[in-house]
């Protein structure tokens, strides 16, 4: 038990101070402040709220502030800060959150992280299956428009060729056909280049 109080004792700076901002009294424990310094100097943050403090604005009960960064003398500290209006001071409460704060940070940096890993992830699953649709109907248009035009185009030279034809004709015919069949070549090696795996 008494080492429980200890460490929490290290972790709380009570610091009492007029409403000018004058400290009076201070603990010490995470700070070292004079008596005599002014409080609205030490910090923005504490300067930042100087008129409402002077003037008991807002201020009913006590105020708290989460997660305020202070960097005073060198040190810098994650606090949380209650301040009590008081009768004729203020009372201020530092409590040292600097390392809950730190293990936050690095879970939230963990889990933005993984967000940005998993969305990265979809993305690409996105673009392959994009990808795969695109190829899919670059195939089937090539099978559809170029592969069967001509194979119909061989069907046609072969009727042509059955009527009977003279010799320069036959010839003539045979030059189309082997044209024919050269672009036919080339339609099915497109069409293979087009087809591979996305997962390997």
């Amino acid at each position: 038990m008494n080492s429980e109080n200890t460490f929490f004792t290290k972790k709380i700076q009570e610091i009492h101070t007029k409403p000018s901002g004058e400290i009076t009294h201070s603990s010490n424990t995470i700070f070292t402040l004079g008596n005599g310094e002014n409080i609205y100097q030490l910090h923005p943050f504490f300067e930042s709220i100087q008129n409402e403090l002077q003037n008991g604005i807002g201020i009913q009960n006590s105020l708290a502030f989460p997660c305020v960064q202070l960097e005073i003398q060198g040190k810098e500290v994650v606090c949380d800060i209650t301040i009590k209006m008081e009768r004729g001071f203020l009372a201020i409460l530092l409590f040292d959150y600097s390392q809950h704060y730190e293990h936050l940070h690095e879970a939230a940096q963990v889990k933005k992280s993984a967000l940005l890993n998993e969305q990265e992830h979809e993305l690409r699953i996105k673009h392959l299956e994009e990808k795969r649709a695109y190829l899919d109907f670059m195939r089937a248009r090539i099978d559809r428009k170029m592969i069967g035009e001509l194979e119909t185009i061989v069907t046609k030279i072969k009727e042509l060729n059955s009527l009977g034809v003279s010799p320069e004709q036959a010839n003539i015919l045979h030059k189309i056909k082997e044209s024919v069949g050269n672009f036919h070549l080339r339609a099915i090696q497109i069409r293979e280049e087009l087809d591979f795996d996305f997962d390997a």
